[in-house]
């Protein structure tokens, strides 16, 4: 492969040679317009991805196992910006949250006898249908196809639109 020497690369692209190129600032405004609205595209997929693993644990298998209703009630989601880029966290907040993903050898299904608020007060507990472990970390695998399509159609939307 033949290498330019520095100063014919010069030559070559016109840095020697005096040329003016007027609409520099106008060129980099619009792509400053256009790189920005494209975040916004980012911001709207993202939510849109938190929408569908949300919805997907409530109604699909395995689902968020239930006794008290904390566990489901301590999901939470934000949109994070580190530098030009977007990024999700999304999870669960309650302390057992992971034991509870990770119990791969639990019983979901059958009904039992829980202890209930109270001292010495048990209550007949019918599990969930459908729950199961692994209630995120499934979703998340299952709909990698259907995350991608949300991003590629958030951008396709965004090109269309313009600047």
């Amino acid at each position: 492969m033949a290498r330019i020497s520095p100063r014919r690369h010069r030559r070559i692209t016109g840095y020697e040679s005096g040329i003016r190129i007027d609409g520099i600032q106008e060129v980099t405004a619009n792509l400053e317009k256009y790189f920005e609205k494209y975040k916004l595209g980012g911001k709207q997929s993202l939510k849109k991805i938190m929408i569908l693993i949300r919805t997907a644990m409530e109604e699909e298998r395995p689902k968020i196992p239930v006794d008290t209703g904390n566990l489901r009630a301590s999901w939470f989601q934000t949109i994070v910006r580190a530098g030009n880029s977007y990024g999700a966290i999304f999870g669960f907040s309650a302390n057992y949250a992971l034991y509870v993903h990770e119990m791969v050898g639990a019983d979901f299904t059958t009904p039992r006898w829980r202890y209930g608020p109270g001292k010495g007060r048990k209550r007949w507990y019918v599990p969930r249908p459908g729950a199961g472990p692994k209630f995120l970390e499934t979703h998340m695998k299952r709909k990698q196809t259907a995350m991608f399509r949300i991003l590629v159609a958030e951008m396709q939307k965004k090109t269309k639109e313009g600047v």
